[in-house]
């Protein structure tokens, strides 16, 4: 049975295992400092779980760095990842409905930011079915805004930024 649930200090080494087993590994002390984080009320870290089987999990970062999400009081949720075994079963929606939840207690509307390399094609499509939508500002590379011509390189540090209305 699936299970959704915030990160607690006994499932730290356990998810940088599983996570590295199903996906690949995050750079040391990564999840530490995620459950460090939660703690400090930075963040809610959220993990899917099936059993002992790790799923996926993202995190919902209430003061992100993306400025205008600062400005606006807009909650972000970063970091979002399914193990390859997992994917296309609704893993990723799932958790997104309980961030949404969690952000709608805090502001009308939710953040994310989406790679746009080819790798993040089914997260484009997934955001967009939910309802985000473009939030008007320029791509960001690096989080700085990328200038009309400026050359970049298309991976993961290239992002488009999206906003939801949560409720009214």
């Amino acid at each position: 049975m699936e299970i959704i649930e915030a990160l607690s200090s006994d499932r730290v080494a356990w998810i940088d295992e599983a996570f590295a087993a199903g996906f690949y590994r995050k750079r040391a002390g990564y999840f530490a400092q995620c459950l460090q984080q939660q703690i400090d009320g930075e963040l809610v870290f959220l993990l899917a779980r099936d059993d002992e089987q790790l799923l996926g999990y993202l995190k919902v970062v209430w003061q992100p760095d993306y400025p205008p999400f600062i400005q606006n009081g807009i909650p972000e949720v970063q970091d979002l990842n399914v193990v390859i075994h997992a994917r296309r079963q609704g893993v990723a929606s799932r958790l997104m409905d309980r961030a949404e939840e969690l952000m709608a207690t805090r502001s009308p509307v939710a953040g994310i930011g989406v790679g746009l390399h080819p790798g993040y094609g089914a997260a484009q499509r997934m955001y967009v079915v939910r309802g985000y939508i473009p939030d008007g500002q320029p791509l960001m590379y690096n989080n700085q805004p990328v200038a009309e011509y400026q050359p970049v390189v298309l991976d993961d540090d290239l992002v488009l930024h999206l906003t939801k209305k949560l409720r009214q």
